[in-house]
């Protein structure tokens, strides 16, 4: 399975690029956590799908946890998990009030040890067009060799 690809193009009028196309990644579906226990169980693994969810399920409830500790989660060679904070500017800092600045937080995953940026973007020869953009792009093939 490949990594697949959907084509956008700029609407925002606002933007030096308006009107340009641009990729990202198809947002499937995730795997359930059920899901994944169960791949890990077909790899050959001496451990019971019982025994690989109860440990996925004690390692999610800890990283949760420390994450809402304050704590950054590493796990290695996928990613380092860590709290981000959206909040608007204060023109002081006596009228910074976390209560009001602090917008939302949002949980990162940033790629670590030999699951790095490059490692993804060696990916590139596996990508794939979605099926809504292979249909995109054969329409606008159309629209052009139509008079």
């Amino acid at each position: 399975m490949a990594i697949q690809i959907e084509e956008y193009k700029n609407m925002n009028t606002a933007s030096k690029t308006y009107g340009q196309y641009y990729g990202r990644a198809v947002d499937n579906t995730p795997l359930s956590l059920d899901e994944l226990v169960e791949h890990m169980a077909n790899h050959n693994t001496p451990y019971s799908p019982g025994c690989i969810k109860g440990v996925l399920t004690d390692m999610v409830k800890c990283i949760r946890h420390l994450l809402l500790d304050g704590s950054n989660v590493k796990i290695d060679n996928l990613a380092i998990f860590k709290a981000h904070i959206e909040s608007s500017g204060a023109p002081t800092l006596l009228d910074y009030d976390l209560g009001t600045n602090v917008k939302s937080i949002k949980l990162l995953a940033q790629a670590t040890g030999s699951f790095t940026r490059a490692e993804l973007t060696k990916a590139k020869g596996k990508l794939t067009y979605g099926t809504k953009t292979r249909a995109d792009r054969e329409a606008a093939r159309q629209d052009q060799v139509e008079p």
